[in-house]
């Protein structure tokens, strides 16, 4: 038996079906790791902009700290066009980290929710250093540098509303700390559970696909066998046992008058002749079974022999060859070269034709084509084939198997004519697989 050919091999719903569900859980499986890693992502990028918002506001916290300290050294100076200058210094920076302070508050990169307050209490500090600045620079201006000193005494508006600000983001990062360190236990957690179920899922689907796979092989070995033994009983069929039933019937209507020595005679000689015939189509049974066009792989070749095997006085015959030869391949080969054979066998068994032509034909696609004169055939029997006999049948079963279609066309007195079409991706063999062999 031929070894399977697995480029025809077929796939049932049920390998796709579990093809389809190894892909799923696969792609199921990381897809679902991919969202937990998401989820850690968006954590992790939200803590990191609340730790944002609280530097900022240390900073700020810190700026005010500073901005007053220098306003104090520049307070006990009593010199009011230095503290008038240097002020206008110490209030640009201050405003210059107001306005950082803002934008990482009120503009997080993770776009979430800004809480009112945080503006209301920048702009509120704003104000009381543009407030305290001007009333300072008008006390000293006037000379009035115990005021000053009062009033720069008096820090905690400014400072208590920095320590509001420094407290409130503390408070959103304490609290978003905690809940970011619970999601990501909890994406740990379900990540280590994902891992060993999809690959254990993973691995059991695929050793059922393997599993699938192999009972699709055995499926396909025992069918091969099974159209193996259905094949040789058809090549049997329609050559050697009708021949051998026909002198059979020759010799049991010859004993019906034994005493006939002339009948018995000729019965005897026709018997002969038909055993003889007989021996030569099993010959050609067992040939077409065992080698058919292995020997070569000129599938030319082995038509025009079984074209010359078969002529027979007066029939003439002919056979011509169209396009360039390709490399085919062995088991598709074979059974084009068995329609082949049984359409010529029976043009010159049964059509009593004066002209059988075969052609072949390669192009994108391979041609056969058989046709003679003969007296033709019944389109119903031509379609169907004849009760008992596995001619036709055979051959649309050969041509089915090898992915090509089949036409013949007959009726009586025209002729029968035979033409098989394969597709050239089926039969035809690539480069690749010429130069292995």
């Amino acid at each position: 038996m031929r070894p399977i050919d697995t480029k025809h091999f077929t796939v049932g719903p049920r390998l796709t079906l579990t093809f389809a569900l190894l892909v799923a859980v696969i792609l199921g499986g990381n897809a679902l790791l991919i969202w937990q890693f998401q989820i850690a992502k968006e954590q992790t990028d939200h803590l990191s902009d609340v730790s944002q918002k609280l530097i900022s506001v240390l900073r700020l916290q810190a700026s005010v700290l500073s901005f007053h300290q220098r306003l104090g050294e520049l307070a006990e100076s009593k010199n009011a066009r230095l503290l008038r200058t240097e002020s206008e210094f110490l209030q640009d920076a201050l405003f210059k980290q107001l306005q950082q302070t803002r934008s990482v508050l009120t503009h997080p990169s993770d776009g979430t929710h800004v809480d009112p307050l945080f503006s209301a209490a920048l702009e509120a500090i704003e104000l009381s250093v543009s407030t305290q600045l001007h009333a300072l620079n008008a006390l000293a201006t006037s000379g009035d540098w115990d005021a000053v000193g009062a009033r720069m005494a008096d820090k905690q508006p400014l400072e208590s509303k920095a320590s509001a600000l420094v407290e409130s983001v503390d408070q959103e990062f304490t609290s978003e700390h905690s809940r970011s360190e619970s999601s990501i236990r909890s994406v740990k957690t379900r990540i280590l559970v994902l891992v060993p179920a999809i690959a254990i899922s993973t691995f059991c689907i695929a050793a059922f696909f393997a599993w699938t796979i192999v009972g699709r092989i055995v499926e396909l070995r025992l069918e091969a066998r099974v159209n193996e033994r259905t094949r040789i009983t058809q090549d049997l069929h329609d050559t050697f046992l009708q021949t051998v039933q026909g002198s059979k019937l020759i010799v049991d209507d010859a004993l019906k008058k034994s005493d006939d020595h002339d009948r018995m005679l000729a019965a005897m000689e026709q018997v002969s002749i038909w055993l003889a015939q007989a021996s030569q189509e099993g010959r050609a049974a067992l040939n077409s079974i065992r080698t058919s066009t292995i020997e070569t792989n000129n599938l030319a070749t082995a038509l025009r022999r079984a074209l010359e095997d078969c002529r027979q006085d007066p029939m003439e015959t002919s056979f011509s060859v169209s396009g360039e030869a390709k490399d085919t391949q062995p088991i598709v080969r074979d059974e084009i070269y068995r329609v082949a054979y049984e359409a010529i066998r029976n043009a010159c068994t049964h059509s009593m034709c004066k002209q059988l032509n075969v052609e072949l034909k390669y192009s994108n696609d391979l041609k056969l084509r058989v046709s003679d004169d003969g007296i033709g055939m019944d389109p119903v029997v031509a379609d169907r084939g004849k009760d008992g006999h596995f001619g036709f049948p055979g051959m649309r079963e050969r041509v089915a198997r090898i992915g090509g279609k089949i036409t013949v066309v007959s009726s009586p007195g025209s002729g029968t004519e035979v033409t098989v079409v394969v597709p050239g991706r089926i039969v035809f063999r690539k480069v690749k697989q010429r130069q292995r062999s």
